[in-house]
């Protein structure tokens, strides 16, 4: 599992570009639940957390070396929305990289893009199939976080799980669970099927608009 790397002068900036314009697009396409307190914590972890390059080079490097030997110990439904969630980060670090070199090999230097040409990008690039995936997995790391937050016994392991990442070495991963954890505990059930159903659509709809060939 591979980052770009920071030290390319364009290559980083150029991949935090990718990720500004997606981050936008959320923005425009989520513009309720962005402006009701309720939500506001759920829609920016889910739309801008997961997104976030700062910093994520340590973040992926302590989880590879260190979740496979204490994936045992952890609780099952904790343990589900960390593979998840790694799973989610790996695949879009993956395709916002490769969206970035097409960026600079189109002579990008560091201006803003338009949605318009993000579109474009997201369209040139292709891979239907992982666009597919990367959507599943964006579903299931919700579906996932929201039944962490919501089932009592968990907000009583959550304690002993936080001591025990700490020594194991693995607190920035357990940290990122547990925030998204905190973000989705005020949002009643309702709510959270409104916007589920939001971004299953929408999100499917902007699947198919860039690729119209594409089939669940």
């Amino acid at each position: 599992m591979e980052l770009m790397s920071e030290n390319n002068s364009l290559s980083f900036p150029a991949h935090k570009e990718i990720v500004r314009a997606q981050i936008e697009r959320f923005h425009v396409y989520y513009i309720d639940y962005f402006q009701r307190e309720e939500t506001l914590r759920m829609v920016e972890y889910f739309f801008e957390k997961v997104y976030n390059v700062e910093g994520k080079q340590d973040w992926v490097r302590i989880a590879i070396e260190g979740f496979d030997k204490v994936k045992s110990m952890i609780k099952e439904s904790t343990r589900d929305s960390m593979e998840e969630l790694l799973e989610l980060n790996y695949l879009t670090d993956r395709l916002d990289t490769m969206m970035a070199e097409i960026l600079l090999k189109k002579g990008w230097n560091g201006e803003q893009i338009s949605r318009e040409y993000y579109d474009s990008l997201f369209s040139e690039l292709g891979h239907e199939e992982d666009r597919k995936k990367q959507l599943f997995h964006v579903l299931k790391n919700m579906r996932q976080f929201y039944s962490l937050a919501h089932r009592p016994i968990n907000s009583i392991i959550l304690k002993p799980a936080k001591f025990m990442s700490k020594i194991l070495g693995i607190y920035p991963l357990f940290a990122t669970v547990e925030e998204g954890y905190h973000a989705c505990l005020p949002v009643k059930s309702d709510i959270f099927e409104s916007f589920y159903a939001d971004v299953e659509k929408k999100e499917w709809n902007y699947l198919k608009e860039r690729f119209p060939n594409i089939s669940k």
